[in-house]
């Protein structure tokens, strides 16, 4: 990867915050919920997945989910990349300060993550943090709407299009600006189109990490489904095709923010969300706000302790932006 990928795509955030999961109160569904554990299993083992993924149920009530991390329906040809990510909002950004990533250099960015097969609603809410919150049956990531910690920018509403070329392409879907990690920040309607029958409900095109499954905004009789429709979440109760008794689910929708889940309204492990497998610290949060890959960050990090100054060259970024990503020590 050249020096100019890793260093104009280096984000600037504010000091100690780095893939923190949030907790919120929530306010009880208007609907009528089932809180009756659902096992989704089935479901899962006969989803339309993609020939990319490979699904694996397991026998402590979760499933395995590997991708190459491309999406099997669509890849635009070109892609805007900004100089600098911490200039936000992009579409006040002139021309002049961005550049084209073309899909060639996509890279995969492999998935391999494990999901409950037992999703429980919790009427506590867990905000999702940036990066991975999903995983979609063609092989992409789901995100949430934002590109900013602070939760301010909208990455569909900020979307910029120059000479054809767009940061978000038509499937409101890019990579990171390394060219890794493509993923959705709304309906991926290119599979949607692909699985969806008018009039019908919509299939299920992926799974929340809290193991909730997820839709476009097609409900029951192809009624478009709206934010009003549901909860703060983007979810509600209903049946579904692959859950004719009806299951919690969510719904991505396209009349206006939050296009995507924001929180979860399932139990999540709290370890997993942080990537405590006992392996070392997670990075993916770290990488994801400097706009690189794990890989990346990791070998600049090296294998011993890490000499922080050197990274930071290496990764084009300052000391200070590099320290204000990463995790914190364990306590």
């Amino acid at each position: 990867m050249n020096a100019k990928l890793l260093a104009t795509t280096a984000i600037a955030v504010a000091a100690g915050v780095f893939g923190a999961v949030f907790l919120s109160n929530s306010t009880l569904m208007a609907q009528s919920t089932n809180t009756e554990t659902t096992d989704t299993s089935q479901a899962v083992a006969t989803a339309k997945w993609s020939d990319n993924v490979t699904i694996t149920i397991n026998d402590d009530d979760t499933f395995r989910y590997e991708s190459d991390g491309l999406p099997s329906t669509y890849l635009a040809d070109v892609y805007l990349v900004p100089d600098d990510p911490g200039m936000m909002p992009f579409s006040t950004n002139p021309d002049a300060t961005f550049w084209d990533l073309n899909a060639a250099d996509i890279e995969a960015s492999p998935i391999d993550t494990t999901i409950t097969t037992l999703p429980v609603y919790s009427e506590t809410t867990t905000d999702t943090s940036l990066g991975q919150i999903g995983i979609a049956i063609n092989g992409a990531r789901l995100f949430n709407d934002y590109e900013d910690m602070e939760r301010t920018i909208v990455a569909l509403d900020d979307n910029v299009i120059h000479d054809h070329a767009a940061f978000v392409d038509e499937c409101n879907g890019h990579p990171l600006g390394d060219g890794t990690t493509y993923h959705y920040h709304g309906i991926p309607v290119c599979l949607t189109a692909e699985i969806d029958v008018d009039g019908e409900h919509s299939y299920m095109i992926g799974v929340l990490q809290d193991g909730f499954p997820v839709y476009s905004n097609q409900g029951e009789n192809g009624e478009i489904m709206v934010n009003a429709d549901l909860d703060e979440c983007g979810g509600h109760f209903g049946p579904t095709p692959e859950f004719p008794d009806g299951i919690y689910h969510y719904h991505l929708t396209a009349d206006e923010a939050p296009y995507t889940i924001d929180c979860y309204h399932g139990e999540v492990d709290m370890a997993q969300m942080r990537g405590g497998g006992g392996g070392g610290p997670d990075l993916s949060a770290a990488a994801e706000q400097l706009g690189i890959s794990q890989n990346a960050l990791a070998e600049a990090l090296g294998d011993g302790p890490p000499n922080f100054e050197a990274a930071a060259e290496t990764l084009g970024v300052s000391v200070d932006v590099l320290m204000s990503v990463l995790p914190a020590p364990p306590q």
